[in-house]
């Protein structure tokens, strides 16, 4: 209790410059001193030996008596005062850092095509664009949920076709997104086919008016064109924006394809014009980002993730108390031991 008291009233402006077993030290340079203590104790016992007015024992086999066993006592008593002094001297402090955060949360739909258009393998590799979409969705979502400045963001996937179908709520657990994306397949049935992007974000709208975050984004990877024409895709947008929703579109595919020209009677190179996913970001005031390869689409998560970063304000207060005064107090009571010892049942023992 008298230690807590000392310390609560102790605040300091010094600052800790190093730690010696686990304690902080304002001026640890008195700390070499306590090398010397044992010089101290032995000329202490030597001086004590040579005091003319003490008699030598003469017989060496008397029986040794309680005060006799216990003459290291007084001794051993001032040198731990000692200690405790040059402890004190070295400003012992206990530090509390106080830290407050303020986190704008981002709450972010996921849209991942699921149309039998995403089976077709990957150019350069040959594996299926669907497998490779489902990877760097994972990625990115766990990023977002594993924050390393520790402001994770809670994250909802949502796989569509022709109409979509909530495959994860809001969470901030990736195992939960990991799970879910592990066993995912494009869509197998026919009459379920389609690529309804309208749709899609329509759906990603809707989850997002129940968030309470300040930051909301869709991001939709599709390689197609919006092709069932239930909801027209500008019109979501356009809700999207008066929602405050921030639509970033990527497109999974080639920037050209090659077509059979009959004027010429040859294969031609034609460029991938994309012309929905453009417009739907940018009523937004978000991007459009085009993938042709694995490389890139990781490249579009990478560069959202960096635009769509958690504002962070972190304040830090520390405290330092001072812990000197409990080392004076041990010292003091271990000197009045040693004293009080000399002047009574130690007073005759060498």
């Amino acid at each position: 209790m008298i230690a807590l008291v000392l310390q609560e009233s102790g605040r300091t402006l010094a600052q800790s410059q190093v730690e010696f077993m686990g304690v902080s030290l304002a001026d640890p340079w008195f700390l070499p001193l306590l090398l010397l203590l044992p010089l101290v104790a032995w000329l202490a016992r030597e001086r004590r030996r040579a005091v003319p007015a003490r008699a030598p024992m003469i017989a060496q086999d008397l029986p040794r008596t309680w005060r006799v066993r216990f003459a290291w006592l007084p001794l051993v008593c001032e040198v731990a005062a000692l200690a405790c002094a040059l402890f004190a001297l070295a400003r012992p402090l206990d530090g509390k850092v106080h830290l407050t955060s303020e986190n704008e949360g981002v709450d972010i739909v996921l849209l991942l095509d699921r149309s039998t258009s995403m089976e077709q393998g990957q150019e350069g590799s040959g594996e299926r664009r669907f497998d490779i979409a489902k990877r760097a969705v994972e990625d990115f979502a766990v990023r977002r949920m594993t924050d390393r400045e520790g402001a994770a963001d809670n994250i909802c996937l949502v796989g569509f076709a022709m109409f979509t179908e909530l495959l994860c709520p809001f969470t901030l657990d990736e195992k939960a997104i990991s799970g879910v994306l592990k066993d995912l397949d494009v869509e197998q049935r026919r009459d379920l086919d389609g690529t309804s992007i309208g749709l899609a974000v329509s759906e990603a709208v809707r989850l997002l008016e129940l968030s309470q975050a300040k930051s909301k984004v869709v991001v939709i990877l599709t390689d197609g064109e919006d092709t069932t024409g239930l909801i027209d895709p500008l019109d979501s947008a356009r809700l999207a924006a008066e929602k405050g929703v921030r639509i970033y579109a990527v497109f999974a595919g080639p920037r050209t394809v090659t077509r059979y020209d009959p004027l010429t009677s040859r294969r031609v190179s034609i460029p991938v014009r994309v012309k929905l996913l453009p417009a739907l970001a940018k009523v937004t005031g978000a991007r459009f980002f085009h993938a042709q390869d694995e490389q890139e689409l990781e490249e579009a998560y990478a560069e959202i993730e960096r635009l769509e970063r958690t504002p962070r304000i972190e304040q830090a207060q520390a405290e330092h108390f001072d812990l000197y005064r409990v080392w004076v107090l041990a010292a003091l009571l271990l000197f009045s031991c040693a004293q009080l010892s000399r002047h009574t049942w130690a007073r005759r023992t060498p």
